[in-house]
């Protein structure tokens, strides 16, 4: 599994996947040409930990042509909306070491957000404090 190591910006907020009980935290960052969207596990909160490409699959028809093309539009949808309309109790980490364990890339047709395409996994912070507030954000 690829991994990326940063201490770039990311910006984060809660975000419900699934009404009513699916609740994670949604992380978005820039990696060169790629959008970085993951979700930082919580796993002590029911669905804290979902994987965005099996939450993209939900949220879209099961006929999609092009797979890669629609989940990682939605998916960088999701995250981009972050750096637009910043949620109320959002977090802004710069600075802080982060890593994503990438599950999948989605490399896309033609660029969305600036975005060439998207590295889709799980983030986490080396600094455990700010790993905490990170998870607060659900918890």
């Amino acid at each position: 599994m690829k991994k990326l190591t940063r201490d770039s910006r990311v910006l984060l907020a809660p975000f419900t996947h699934r009404w009513r009980s699916g609740h994670c935290v949604l992380a978005y960052a820039r990696e060169d040409t790629m959008a970085v969207v993951a979700t930082v596990p919580v796993p002590d909160v029911p669905d804290g930990d979902p994987t965005l490409w099996d939450v993209a699959g939900g949220h879209l028809p099961t006929n999609v042509s092009d797979e890669q093309e629609a989940y990682g539009r939605w998916i960088i949808d999701s995250g981009w909306g972050l750096s637009v309309m910043p949620h109320p109790e959002g977090l802004t980490v710069d600075g802080s070491e982060w890593t994503v364990a990438v599950a999948r890339t989605a490399m896309l047709k033609v660029p969305a957000y600036n975005s060439d395409g998207v590295h889709v996994g799980r983030l986490t912070f080396a600094d455990p404090e700010v790993m905490a507030r990170a998870r607060a954000l659900i918890a």
